[in-house]
């Protein structure tokens, strides 16, 4: 089983609850995404404990890739990095280079799925073929995108990822903490353009007469009372904005909190099924021996009856032969 995350002095950070929930066991990851976000919330700061307690459980192909990134970094930084080397030959249309990558791809990935359900299986929680299949999707598309390779890299999955091609993965709600992804490289920021302000011209002969001066405050203070009905209907919107975005946090744990009761239900039910396999086997066995033993029952009063046959046979001969006397 994969530990629980160790308690920390103060509330914990909203990347450091990601990075402590998502290479949990998928059985783990509710109580432990509770217990973290009551700290948090123990600890006076409400906002990150509702963050925490909406994080939404991984599904399991993606918490298998997460898997992979805290346990076997190195493998599926190799898997990373031949991905860039693939772009790279696939941007220079060199078609030698992108066949001998193409097959060194199809082996690291075999691989390293192989690794991850190894890794599963020893944590009590093999994966089916068709789930390591997503999972090798998933880093196939990782390959494909650089963007989806720093997701796959952060470790914090919570759905599978497809590629299309070499065309951009689709990383909507494909990760825990989209803030807290770091970046092979981001687009340098543009440099911000110089203003080119004129001077304004002075008065004629420099001076203002009063009805000028009035002219001016009687202006300013239209603008006074026009900022200030600004103003007030900024709040007014700030407030419904608020009050929106509270009615949707609730919805959003509202969701988040009947998937995760489906995937423990799905959980326990696939628990179930491996305990009535194991009760079908038993049966199964019980049931081979109980027909052996039927069988050899079956033998056993055939030979009883050959044996009484003879007894009577001879019964018969033995009258016969003293004239019918008992």
């Amino acid at each position: 089983m994969s530990p629980a995350p160790t308690p920390t002095p103060g509330p914990p950070s909203l990347a450091a609850a990601v990075a402590a929930l998502y290479p949990l066991l998928p059985s783990e990851f509710t109580a432990a995404r509770n217990t973290l976000a009551a700290e948090a919330g123990k600890a006076g700061d409400k906002e990150l404990a509702g963050r925490i307690k909406a994080l939404p459980k991984p599904s399991t192909a993606a918490w298998l890739v997460n898997l992979l990134a805290d346990r076997r970094r190195e493998d599926l930084d190799q898997v990373l990095q031949l991905g860039a080397a693939l772009r790279e030959a696939q941007a220079d249309l060199d078609r030698k280079q992108l066949r001998r990558l193409s097959t060194e791809r199809q082996r690291l990935l075999r691989a390293i799925v192989r690794q991850a359900r190894d890794l599963a299986a020893g944590l009590d929680h093999p994966v089916s073929e068709s789930l390591a299949a997503e999972a090798e999707q998933t880093l196939w598309a990782a390959m494909t995108d650089p963007a989806a390779a720093d997701a796959v890299a952060s470790g914090q999955l919570i759905r599978a990822l497809t590629a299309s091609g070499w065309d951009e993965v689709d990383l909507d709600g494909a990760v825990a903490d989209p803030d807290s992804v770091p970046h092979g490289s981001g687009a340098g920021s543009r440099p911000a353009g110089r203003a080119s302000g004129k001077g304004s011209g002075s008065g004629k002969g420099g001076s203002v007469d009063a009805a000028e001066a009035r002219r001016r405050q009687a202006a300013a203070r239209r603008a006074v009372r026009t900022a200030q009905a600004e103003l007030a209907d900024a709040e007014a919107a700030e407030q419904r904005a608020q009050e929106a975005l509270d009615a949707a946090q609730r919805d959003v744990d509202e969701s988040a909190g009947h998937r995760d009761e489906l995937t423990d239900e799905i959980d326990e039910l696939r628990e179930r099924i491996r305990q009535l396999e194991r009760e079908v086997a038993a049966v199964d066995r019980r049931s081979g021996k109980l027909e052996r033993e039927r069988d050899n029952a079956r033998r056993a009063a055939r030979s009883a009856r050959r044996t009484a046959e003879k007894a009577r046979e001879k019964l018969a001969n033995a009258r016969d032969a003293s004239g019918g006397a008992d």
